[in-house]
């Protein structure tokens, strides 16, 4: 009888550990590997890429637009951490890695700066563009997209890039995508995975 009442348990606690990956409440907390987050916007998200990887990448798809997050863990420069905060920058701005290769943020609006509410060494960039791919409509869908680029300080010689992105039709309402950018950015919690 303990047997059984043991292995109940261990059933009943393995699921209070998981999650719905199909239905990420606003506001819910995801874990990642040295990091969490909350979900910002009013609507769920769901998990396109998540499990024991360095990334994460959450969608939501709306009527009128959609959402990505995308959090990744990776590799800082060979011979260490960037000295200071306008080395990382410069970095951002002459390597451009930061940015998602499937669209050329170039044409419209395309900005890097330095962020320290967010840490020391943290770079933050946002792009406002045209996409043009998977198009059923006349015209471009518009895609903006706001970044935090940051030293991890629990785990020695990586960086965590941190993006927000919302792709929507050009008529489509105004949305102050940052308001939502500060509230993944301000949410994220790290911890030592060494």
């Amino acid at each position: 009888m303990t047997r059984s009442m043991l292995l109940l348990l261990v059933v009943l606690l393995s699921s209070c550990a998981s999650f719905d990956k199909t239905n990420i409440r606003p506001g819910q907390r995801v874990d990642g590997l040295g990091f969490s987050f909350a979900v910002p916007t009013q609507n769920a998200w769901f998990a396109v890429e998540y499990g024991n990887g360095h990334r994460i990448k959450l969608s939501q798809l709306n009527d009128v637009d959609s959402y990505s997050i995308l959090i990744s863990l990776n590799r800082g420069p060979v011979k260490g951490m960037f000295p200071n905060a306008q080395a990382h920058l410069k970095a951002v701005q002459r390597h451009r890695r930061v940015w998602p290769q499937s669209i050329e943020f170039t044409r419209l609006r395309r900005d890097e700066w330095l962020d320290s509410q967010y840490g020391e060494l943290c770079v933050r960039y946002s792009a406002y563009d045209e996409d043009w791919r998977g198009r059923n409509r006349k015209g471009p869908a518009m895609v903006e997209l706001i970044g935090l680029s940051c030293e991890h300080p629990e785990i020695s010689n990586v960086l965590i890039r941190i993006d927000i992105t919302r792709r929507h039709e050009v008529d489509a309402p105004a949305v102050d995508l940052a308001v939502f950018a500060d509230e993944l950015f301000s949410s994220i919690e790290y911890e030592s995975i060494e």
